[in-house]
């Protein structure tokens, strides 16, 4: 009989061997692994990041990553579920394993009051509508420098200590807003903010640019990819305060000799250039308690950068 559990020790270290190819992003593996073990071991991981395996007997024949998330549609607040770097090792795909561990995951989070589950595929959606899952609102922006205000005004790096400050403006952005989304009370900013510490860390290149303040009411949370500044989040209170801010945008791209900015198209960033769909990490949402509010297939969200999971 199969069993759903966390993974422990090297059981761990397996799962990261196998998604290592797929989601390394550059590293080896020696580091890949040291990366993924101390995010999971870190203390903003505790109590609402697991790393679960689908065992028949002693054998992991498929494994994921979940997560405890907190959310909102129609101004209601959602209990959630998220699910993330599914894996089977090859020699064991295309035999309903991962199909098995999903349902019963999907099955131990409703029981524990989850009233939706998360993901952003990036293999055919088909798979994962089988098991219940609708894709929803899935958009990106790439803009040129150009398109962005030259730097005027004050902006500054976001340094430790920051993080309640940006919480706050994100939240407030997103004050009135009705769009399925996912809570900014201050966990995923930490635990992404986690993320790229380690994966700097992995790379040996110490603290990481990771945000823009403009004080005291606008910021991001950005990140350097190989040719992009990604901003995972931003908001701000006035006009005046969003001008400053997209040029300090602008500021991060041309230090980091990146020519485009990336972002998901939401909140206060939604509507200021022309978005185009997405064809990989595709959001999809399935019901797990079908009195809660959710949007219907291809409905609109709210699910930035940071929510990527």
């Amino acid at each position: 009989m199969a069993v759903l559990r966390d993974l422990a020790g090297e059981e761990r270290a397996d799962y990261f061997r196998g998604i290592q190819p797929i989601w390394g992003g550059g590293l080896d593996e020696a580091r890949f692994g040291l990366f993924q073990r101390r995010l999971a071991d870190s203390r903003e991981a505790a109590g609402r990041y697991r790393l679960l395996g689908w065992f028949e007997g002693a054998r992991m024949v498929s494994a994921m990553k979940a997560y405890d998330l907190r959310g909102s549609c129609a101004r209601r607040p959602l209990k959630l579920f998220g699910i993330g770097a599914v894996f089977t090792p090859p020699e064991l795909r295309r035999k309903g394993h991962a199909a098995a561990m999903l349902r019963a995951a999907m099955d131990d989070y409703r029981r524990k009051g989850a009233q939706a589950a998360v993901l952003f595929s990036d293999i055919e959606i088909e798979y994962y509508e089988r098991l219940g899952f609708r894709v929803v609102e899935s958009r990106e922006c790439s803009v040129e420098t150009g398109a962005l205000p030259k730097p005027a005004g004050d902006f500054r790096p976001a340094t430790a200590g920051d993080e309640e400050q940006m919480t706050r403006i994100f939240s407030a952005s997103r004050a009135q807003e009705t769009r399925f989304a996912l809570a900014r009370d201050g966990w995923t900013l930490r635990f992404q903010l986690r993320r790229l510490r380690e994966l700097a860390r992995a790379r040996g290149i110490g603290e990481p640019e990771w945000g823009i303040v403009v004080e005291p009411d606008a910021a991001a949370m950005i990140r350097y990819g190989r040719d992009t500044v990604d901003v995972l989040e931003a908001g701000w209170i006035g006009e005046g305060a969003r001008s400053v801010l997209l040029s300090g945008l602008r500021d991060c791209m041309q230090r980091g000799g990146r020519q485009r900015l990336r972002f998901w198209p939401v909140a206060q960033m939604r509507g200021l250039f022309e978005p185009q769909e997405r064809t990989s990490a595709i959001a999809m949402i399935a019901p797990l308690d079908d009195t809660a509010p959710l949007p219907e297939r291809n409905g609109p969200t709210e699910l930035a950068l940071l929510d990527h999971i």
